[in-house]
């Protein structure tokens, strides 16, 4: 079964599991609270997952992981992190994943797939209701490259300009892990230079506004 099959696999159970919330859920007060519910319903039922998608659970991991659950299958190890995306246009959609170095260290030192599993909702018709519209799973590393961004937040933090939907006919399902490191280190390289030219330059107009005996101080 190919990495593509095994994600399709997993969505199609995943459809299974929230057949019933497809046809609408009671509102939660934020998409992070609904998040969390999809979360806990995904946890508590993933050896059932991983039997009928034919892979061995991974026990949970920490919370300083950057996956939610884990899995081996035929070997390989994935690690699974839960999105929730409101369909809202209205609404901000953080698009958040996790620190570059945790990634990397996934991916390269622990040989895993990290892999993102999308809930898409929205608001139901029906008044104090909440639709779940679609989940989408897929491998970080396979996204097209424009989907890619990396924030000043720490030492750095992985976001994704575009949910899995908007991009899922233009997924990379070929691409190896090395020619992720390439196209990854590259951002990762220009982001750094650039918060190194910014730190620079904010340095220097503190020097500036120093010498200049504390007045007219300009960032």
């Amino acid at each position: 079964m190919t990495v593509k099959q095994f994600c399709k696999t997993l969505e199609t159970h995943l459809d299974l599991l929230f057949h019933e919330l497809k046809a609408g859920a009671p509102v939660r007060e934020d998409s992070r609270a609904f998040g969390a519910m999809i979360e806990k319903q995904i946890t508590d039922n993933w050896e059932l997952l991983c039997e009928a998608i034919g892979s061995q659970p991974v026990p949970s991991p920490g919370r300083r992981t950057i996956y939610d659950f884990a899995c081996k299958f035929e070997g390989q190890l994935y690690g699974f992190d839960v999105k929730t995306k409101d369909l809202d246009s209205s609404k901000y959609s953080d698009g958040g994943v996790c620190a570059v170095g945790n990634l990397l260290k996934f991916l390269a030192n622990d040989a895993g797939i990290f892999t993102v599993v999308e809930v898409a909702h929205r608001a139901s018709d029906e008044k104090g209701m909440r639709v779940l519209d679609d989940i989408k799973v897929a491998p970080f590393h396979l996204l097209p490259e424009d989907t890619y961004r990396i924030e000043n937040l720490g030492t750095g933090q992985v976001r994704l300009n575009y949910s899995i939907t908007e991009t899922e006919d233009r997924m990379s399902w070929d691409r190896s892990m090395h020619d992720f490191f390439e196209i990854f280190g590259g951002l990762a390289i220009t982001h750094y230079e650039r918060v190194q030219r910014d730190a620079d330059r904010r340095a220097g107009s503190i020097k500036t506004f120093l010498a200049n005996g504390y007045r007219n101080f300009r960032l």
